[in-house]
């Protein structure tokens, strides 16, 4: 490996390097360089395996496999690791760090280490790499950026329940080709407790993953949150309908999916109420989606859209003077019976215990995770029960015989975010400004500034 300091040819590359870019030795090198001291060669390596596009990934794994492997195996670990080890996956130890911060820039996604999913951030070039390899797309649009800690606190849950499952980074990996896109920059909120101590979180926002077919054409939407079951399930159903139907165009196309949508629909109708049966309740028609008649949607409105990351996230809206809409109570009866069948990932439940705050206080804490880890698996189960038959069941109609689905992705996204998500583009403020609340600050203490 060049010392650091060694000159560099204009690509940012020692020259040995640039010139046996494109073989596979050349990958292999650039994986080495890519956790060297030096900075910028080693960002420059980076981008020349994300460049190289999942093969890039792939001659990473190789290059750090016994690294890499130690990394998961210690975050896994981390899972049973008493509360008084301070760093117990040894993610602050400077190589790990420097090895598994060069592999999210390869992936485009934070904490990858757990998934080895490769993401696309071009639409273009997932569509064209899906042509080649005749696969369905997962298109996830997020707020926020996928590699940066603060991205929506849904895609953190994604990143850190969903993408460590075995079940869904397989699935995700060997059948689809994966590009995400963010909708808007993640709000951020900051708590100054004004002794030097802050509190830093993200606020309102929702996700979805888009089913594309290998033509860039959209066929299903996984809305929100789901259980890790749940969520391999639509997945698969959708990346199935996307390959049967890839080669169909006009009328054919748009009676094979409006027949998938119908099938699902009639599915959720007997699941709910296989559901309600079993939660002892009167079986009622599922209600449609949840509308605003204001012209911009409170946030308080599209929190309940989102649950899991809503816990976290109503005492902050609160201090806005932001009133949160309540769960309906059924739902709460439901999730009751469906939380203790959720089972979460060794890989998700390590990587939450080296990330949730600790007190201090050993017996306190491991007590605290019990409570959190059952919260979790809670909001988990009331998450996929409205994404599932609310949002997705609203979804599917949209493709149903006598409607009309969006053809396009992004007027399909502007559909979901507008209607069902209930954060509309024309909003700037995400439902965060009320002009019809006084809080004693001058302009409801909004500002606007400039970002370069």
């Amino acid at each position: 490996m060049p010392a650091t300091g060694a000159a560099l040819a204009p690509g940012g590359l020692p020259p040995v390097l640039e010139a046996t870019l494109g073989r596979d030795r050349g990958l292999v090198e650039l994986a080495r360089l890519a956790v060297a001291g030096d900075d910028t060669a080693a960002r420059a390596a980076q981008e020349r395996l994300r460049a190289a596009g999942p093969e890039g990934l792939r001659a990473f794994e190789r290059a750090h496999g016994p690294a890499l492997a130690a990394a998961r195996a210690a975050i896994t670990a981390a899972a049973d690791a008493p509360f008084d080890q301070r760093d117990p996956a040894g993610l602050g130890e400077p190589a790990r760090a420097r090895l598994l911060a060069a592999l999210d820039a390869v992936c485009a996604q934070r904490d990858c280490v757990l998934s080895g999913l490769y993401w696309h951030t071009d639409l273009d070039e997932a569509v064209r790499t899906a042509r080649r390899e005749g696969k369905p797309i997962v298109s996830l649009r997020l707020l926020g950026d996928l590699r940066e800690e603060l991205s929506c606190a849904n895609s953190r849950f994604f990143r850190a329940l969903l993408y460590p499952d075995p079940g869904v980074h397989a699935l995700l990996r060997e059948r689809f080709v994966l590009h995400w896109s963010s909708e808007r920059p993640a709000p951020k909120i900051t708590v100054d407790l004004g002794d030097g101590k802050t509190i830093t979180t993200t606020i309102t926002g929702n996700s979805a993953h888009f089913v594309l077919d290998s033509h860039g054409r959209p066929v299903d939407v996984v809305p929100g949150l789901l259980a890790p079951a749940e969520f391999t399930a639509a997945l698969a159903r959708a990346g199935t309908v996307a390959q049967q139907t890839a080669a169909l165009t006009g009328a054919a196309h748009r009676d094979a999916l409006a027949e998938h949508h119908d099938a699902r629909v009639r599915a959720l109708d007997e699941a709910w109420t296989r559901l309600t049966a079993a939660a002892g309740q009167r079986a009622r028609p599922w209600p449609r989606a949840r509308r605003s008649d204001a012209p911009t949607p409170r946030a308080g409105e599209a929190a309940p859209l989102a649950i899991s990351k809503m816990a976290p996230e109503r005492p902050l809206l609160g201090a806005t003077g932001e009133p949160v809409d309540p769960v309906a109570t059924r739902l709460e009866r439901i999730a009751d019976l469906t939380a203790p069948a959720i089972v979460l990932s060794r890989a998700s439940l390590g990587l939450v215990r080296t990330q949730q705050w600790r007190s201090g206080d050993a017996a306190r804490d491991a007590a605290a995770m019990t409570t959190a880890l059952d919260s979790l698996r809670r909001t988990l189960a009331l998450d996929t029960l409205a994404n599932e038959q609310e949002i997705h069941r609203e979804i599917h109609g949209w493709w149903t015989r006598g409607s009309t689905a969006p053809r396009d992705l992004q007027s399909l996204v502007r559909r979901v975010y507008d209607e069902l998500f209930l954060t509309p583009a024309r909003d700037p403020w995400l439902g965060l400004a009320d002009p019809a609340t006084y809080g004693g600050l001058v302009g409801g203490g909004r500002r606007t500034l400039a970002h370069l």
